[in-house]
């Protein structure tokens, strides 16, 4: 009996290390004097069930293994705050590294000495060597305790609050992990692998060395999806703060009658390095701008925010455009250290006289739609690339539009849509659903051509962002009005 009454303590205390893990890591509901009280009454629980079971058989480690480690996840559940699946994953986790633990430090450490100090006579199971390894047990859960509660608990803090507590996805891993130590305890019971067995070091390395391993998997996989995840949100954030940027109200100068404009923006990736703008210079020149930085993803974003923050800061009444895509451009070369480039129109109309006055560094050709005729190309000199090249002068030009008209400008992800075959949008396919929807409105000539963009994609892929604006001078203001 007195054999039973320590080899269920030296099970039991296996428990208690997985108590004190699952304590120092979540969360405390209650002061520190109720948890005591509770812990012990587990303890006290888990000890009488597992010295219950060990009477009936010794070798039946069901309780000792199985029982225990569902008492540590019961328990958890009422005296920590943190989400249930967090609190039943610490608890888990706190079972496999107790098992993994006693198995691979404590249960070889006995076989390896108990023969050798002569402490194992007829079984594993005399006295001399259950003291021996309850002693060894607790020298390598206090070692293991110290070791977790300084490098390991934080790093589960950490993932924790990367996932937000939602750790449901990792629980069957640590289901499995615990259940398999019970099964390979069984089948190396069943078969008389016992401590004082030859079997028995080589068979628990083994196993052992294959827990942590898997152990390590699922403790990185979970810290991988929490950096996922934390990037996700992350560049949900960027996403935002990029769409917040861009003029997304529409209409945009509901209070205007001599114009109408609409522009949208579609990245490839989360955040994209297309931009467009549209802005009153002042109360007679509307500005819009339409630019592409190479590359994709957050450097392209980054370095977006930069050029569409110049072009607009720079673009002053009465300023020649020309020398706004100069001085801009000196100015990007000069933070350019990962040699961006930016592809650019900017455009600023006098609603007065009919002036469309103009700048195009190395941009796409756009289309011009006179009144009551259809939208055809119109070839303007493209200039040399924004951070190109510092030094580059860029020139103005200018086009007489009449009330009626509309001016429709792009970038390359929508020439460059390309569908399974691999097959271009192109730019004859863009001048035909152009022409076909000339008389709608900026917004609804916008739906038209992306409706066309993604039956014409179908499913493949979005390799770069599509971005496009239009605008309609529909009547010219009246000079005494100003």
């Amino acid at each position: 009996m007195a054999s039973v009454a320590l080899w269920s303590f030296a099970v039991f205390m296996a428990s208690v290390f997985a108590g004190l893990l699952t304590g120092i890591t979540l969360t405390p509901k209650y002061k520190g004097s109720i948890r005591a009280l509770f812990w012990i009454l587990g303890a006290v629980a888990g000890y009488l069930l597992a010295f219950f079971s060990y009477s009936i058989n010794l070798y039946n480690d069901a309780v000792g293994i199985l029982g225990l480690s569902a008492l540590v996840c019961l328990v958890s559940q009422f005296l920590y705050k943190d989400s249930w699946s967090t609190k039943l994953a610490i608890a888990l986790m706190a079972c496999l590294i107790a098992n993994v633990s006693t198995f691979m430090f404590c249960g070889t450490t006995d076989t390896l000495l108990g023969k050798a100090l002569g402490l194992i006579q007829e079984s594993p199971y005399d006295l001399e060597n259950l003291i021996f390894f309850l002693f060894i047990k607790l020298v390598v859960y206090t070692i293991f305790s110290i070791l977790y509660a300084k490098f390991l608990k934080k790093t589960i803090h950490r993932t924790v609050e990367a996932v937000g507590g939602k750790m449901a996805v990792f629980l069957p891993a640590l289901f499995i992990s615990v259940l398999g130590f019970y099964l390979i305890n069984l089948v190396s019971n069943g078969v008389g692998i016992y401590p004082d067995s030859h079997w028995f070091f080589l068979l628990y390395v083994t196993v052992c060395v294959i827990f942590v391993v898997e152990f390590w998997m699922i403790f990185y996989s979970i810290n991988q999806s929490a950096k996922t995840m934390k990037t996700s949100a992350e560049l949900n954030v960027a996403t935002n703060i990029q769409k917040s940027m861009l003029p997304c109200i529409f209409p945009a100068f509901p209070e205007r009658e001599e114009f109408e404009v609409f522009a949208s923006m579609e990245p490839a990736k989360e955040v994209g390095g297309d931009f467009y703008d549209f802005f009153m210079v002042d109360p007679r020149h509307l500005a819009i701008v339409a630019a592409d930085v190479s590359g994709k993803g957050v450097p392209a974003a980054l370095f977006m925010v930069i050029g569409k923050t110049l072009i607009k800061d720079h673009t002053k009444p009465g300023r020649d455009l020309g020398e706004v895509f100069t001085e801009v451009n000196n100015l990007l070369c000069e933070s350019n250290s990962e040699g961006m480039f930016i592809t650019a129109f900017e455009g600023v109309l006098d609603l007065v006289t009919g002036e469309f006055r103009f700048v195009n560094a190395g941009h796409e050709i756009p289309f011009l739609c006179r009144k009551g005729g259809s939208f055809e190309p119109h070839k303007i000199r493209a200039g040399f690339v924004l951070a190109g090249m510092e030094g580059i002068p860029y020139q103005c030009g200018l086009m007489q539009l009449r009330a009626g008209d509309k001016f429709f400008q792009y970038t390359d992800g929508v020439t460059e849509a390309m569908n399974k075959d691999n097959e271009l949008y192109g730019m004859e396919r863009l001048g035909k659903v152009l022409g076909k929807n000339s008389e709608l409105s900026p917004m609804e000539l916008l739906g038209a051509v992306k409706a066309d963009i993604d039956d014409f994609v179908g499913g493949a892929e979005q390799f770069d962002d599509i971005t496009m604006i239009c605008f309609e001078y529909k009547k010219q203001m009246k000079e005494e009005s100003l």
